[in-house]
């Protein structure tokens, strides 16, 4: 294992604090290790960049990894994205 040399302080919201203790607990690892086994997780499934059939299998997965308010508020965004474009488009025509 290579030798741990940087240290760092991060302010984390309550349940997150308590689910990386549950997560030490049930792994039977310091806290350490489960931030840099996630960190390792995160980056080997988020760190790359996807085919657009990748893209396609992680959605036939499952759900995507959100809750509704942060589906909703995603919608939101997606839509007045959407809505700009198209005034923009609208504007550059003659």
């Amino acid at each position: 294992m290579a030798r741990m040399s940087i240290r760092a302080t991060y302010a984390l919201d309550e349940e997150t604090d308590r689910r990386i203790r549950h997560l030490a607990r049930a792994w039977q690892v310091s806290q350490a290790e489960v931030i840099r086994r996630s960190v390792q997780a995160a980056a080997e499934r988020f760190g790359k960049t996807l085919t657009p059939a990748e893209v396609v299998a992680c959605y036939a997965e499952g759900a995507l990894p959100r809750n509704k308010q942060e589906t909703r508020q995603a919608i939101r965004s997606l839509r007045a994205l959407r809505h700009a474009d198209d005034e923009l488009r609208a504007a550059e025509t003659p």
